[in-house]
């Protein structure tokens, strides 16, 4: 067996990934709260809220946020319970609850972020 067939099936990618995303997030999440709640530079409202959310950047930074967050809680969770779970069946059917809830998180967010126009 080679070096890459190790890493591949030990899982060093995605542990790798796991750690990309936590950076992303603690960065969005900064930018996030310094223009929304420092850099508004109005009251903070609907209005506001959804006069930034309108435009096309903003949509993709909050998409890019949602899929990233789901993916890096829901891959937590699932390294946090298949440490505890042994049964193959199981493991199975778990695995295919978080794949649901985050397609249907994803679903409800983008289909929530991609209507929102300027003034709408």
């Amino acid at each position: 067996m080679t070096y890459k067939e190790k890493v591949r099936a030990g899982g060093a990618l995605l542990w790798f990934f796991q750690r990309v995303t936590g950076v992303y997030l603690a960065v969005i999440l900064f930018i996030h709260v310094l223009n929304l709640h420092v850099l508004l530079g109005e009251e903070l409202s609907f209005e506001a809220v959804a006069g930034r959310v309108a435009t096309p950047l903003w949509k993709t930074v909050n998409i890019s946020f949602l899929v990233v967050a789901l993916f890096h809680g829901l891959y937590g969770l699932w390294i946090v319970l298949d440490d505890y779970i042994h049964r193959g069946w199981l493991r199975v059917f778990i695995f295919g609850i978080i794949s649901l809830v985050a397609l249907v998180f994803v679903t409800l967010g983008v289909l929530t972020i991609l209507p929102f126009q300027v003034g709408g």
